[in-house]
């Protein structure tokens, strides 16, 4: 398959083996629909890799300590676990109703702390990193390609943050939070807990070692801070990149704003799968390429069921004609070289509603099976688009 990068926007071409990393939910509340485009692109991407018969090894992340967990604990008046596993299973639950092929891994944080410890004391021994009263903090002056991957006025990102006069730089990102506030935990410079960057940069070395990984994706919001702190991170210690690819999939936006918690205009999973079919919300995003942005209405939600309900009638219509007899699957290989283009999900989905189309005008069982497995690599769970 090919995928573009998004720093170097060359295509790369990736076979054999492959391993991916996806940034994964923070559980501390229920998540919003836009929480899982990414989860639904790179389950198709997950897919696809299946069918080219190529070793997968997927890692994502649990985020189960942070700020948001301990101050939804407050709130609530419950410890912060009885919090994160009350989120966590229902993320769980919800990627099942997704019909999301399993990751490979689903690292909790909690389970990684000692891990975490000992890559920020790397960190230290390698000069990338200083203590002070408030933590560890890395040092983004060390890093040679820090600015370099950034198109961010450094000054102007200074006003942005809070002030923390120990700091050697403004812009330098903690490692490790002493704090009395929440769950904490000890460590060599006082209890507290790790950094949000730390996590993803150290579940990286702990799953894939040194060499880094092909494919490393997320919301497109992820890529400043987050991103650019993982790599500073990882590569500082083991001296090579990343990932070989970065993907990043476009803001889910609501009446033309994006769609976030502060900002009061989301739209739950939980409430959605409520409303529509888990394959809808799936239509819904497949249905624009993965880097864009979808502006959420009732005209764009329509138009997803309206495909759906196509799909639907077509194949319940035909297993009552046939009796169940054509529903297998077949290797269709012109619609794996569309995916294998960028995962270019748009023009995927018009060949399957053309490829409908003919075999609705003139049934034919070869075109049939190659359907379902289209729908298969998709991710379209079968089993309900056949019910009445």
């Amino acid at each position: 398959m090919f995928l573009i990068d998004f720093y170097t926007k060359q295509k790369q071409e990736f076979k054999g083996k492959l391993n991916i990393y996806l940034c994964g939910p923070t559980v501390y509340d229920y998540p919003h629909i836009g929480n899982f485009r990414a989860v639904v692109v790179f389950d198709v991407l997950h897919r696809l890799a299946k069918v080219n018969k190529q070793e997968v090894i997927y890692v994502h992340n649990i985020t189960d300590i942070d700020d948001k967990i301990i101050d939804q604990a407050l709130k609530q008046n419950k410890t912060e676990k009885l919090i994160s596993e009350k989120y966590l299973i229902n993320y769980l639950l919800l990627l099942k109703k997704l019909n999301i092929i399993k990751p490979t891994y689903l690292p909790k944080v909690s389970d990684n702390i000692t891990g975490m410890i000992n890559f920020i004391k790397k960190l230290l021994d390698l000069n990338y990193a200083y203590q002070t009263n408030e933590g560890v903090y890395f040092s983004i002056n060390k890093w040679e390609n820090y600015n370099s991957k950034l198109n961010i006025d450094m000054g102007e990102l200074i006003n942005k943050q809070s002030k923390i006069i120990s700091k050697n730089n403004q812009n330098d990102f903690a490692l490790w939070k002493t704090t009395t506030a929440g769950i904490k935990f000890d460590s060599p410079w006082g209890k507290g807990r790790p950094g949000w960057h730390t996590e993803c940069s150290y579940l990286i070395e702990k799953y894939f070692g040194n060499n880094g990984i092909d494919i490393h994706g997320g919301g497109i919001d992820l890529y400043f801070p987050h991103h650019i702190n993982e790599m500073a991170q990882y590569e500082a210690i083991h001296k090579n990149q990343l990932a070989k690819s970065w993907l990043y999939v476009g803001h889910i936006n609501f009446n033309n704003k994006k769609m976030s918690k502060s900002l009061n205009n989301i739209i739950y999973a939980k409430d959605f799968l409520k409303a529509y079919s888990p394959n809808t919300l799936r239509m819904l995003f497949l249905l624009s390429y993965y880097q864009k942005p979808i502006n959420i209405n009732e005209n764009v939600i329509n138009n997803a069921k309206i495909q759906i309900a196509k799909i639907s009638n077509f194949l319940i219509k035909i297993n009552k004609i046939f009796n169940n007899k054509s529903a297998k699957s077949l290797i269709d290989q012109d619609f794996i070289k569309i995916l294998e283009n960028n995962l270019n999900t748009p023009n995927a989905i018009s060949y399957l509603m053309l490829q409908l189309k003919k075999i609705n005008k003139k049934f034919d069982e070869i075109e049939y099976q190659k359907l379902i497995f289209n729908l298969e690599i998709l991710g379209f769970n079968l089993k309900y688009l056949m019910k009445k």
